[in-house]
């Protein structure tokens, strides 16, 4: 009987000691997410495909607007009026929640590519660097522009 008593007090001190009252200050991401000011510039977006950089451990997703949309379903590469397209990119690091795996970790640039109705030209303006500041100088924009554009629409299951 004495043992009987002796493992059960065991067993509720190891369940009285193994409960937590802590707040999950890791459970948001705060490293990834988007300072305010640029919050506006995704807001009405949709997702339209998402890659990785293992060389260079990056994370990035690409945002537009429905008319981006439906110029990529229909492989064209050339931006019509109106059109919006956003890459975000962060860099990765590892998720202490989980072993093993890896999420955005520090935000590292944000690219806007745009096409005003108003001026039949094309907007490029890139914002990088911890404060999010934009980019003055333009060398390889034009590659950049050129690879927003051949940028495919990612293939999810419709359910």
């Amino acid at each position: 009987m004495k043992t009987i008593l002796y493992f059960t007090g065991i067993l509720s001190l190891f369940f009285l000691f193994s409960c937590s009252d802590k707040t999950n200050e890791n459970a948001l991401n705060k490293d990834a997410s988007l300072p305010d000011a640029m919050l506006d510039k995704v807001s009405g977006l949709q997702v339209i495909n998402s890659s990785i950089n293992n060389k260079k451990h990056t994370t990035s997703l690409l945002y537009g607007n429905q008319m981006a949309i439906e110029r990529i379903k229909t492989n064209s590469f050339h931006l019509q009026k109106g059109e919006k397209l956003v890459w975000i990119t962060w860099y990765q690091k590892s998720d202490p929640n989980w072993i093993g795996a890896i999420i955005p970790g520090e935000l590292l640039s944000l690219e806007i590519l745009e096409s005003v109705v108003e001026k039949e030209r094309l907007i490029y303006q890139k914002y990088a660097g911890n404060k999010m500041e934009l980019q003055k100088d333009t060398l390889g924009n034009a590659y950049r522009i050129s690879l927003l554009l051949q940028q495919k629409k990612a293939i999810v299951p419709q359910l």
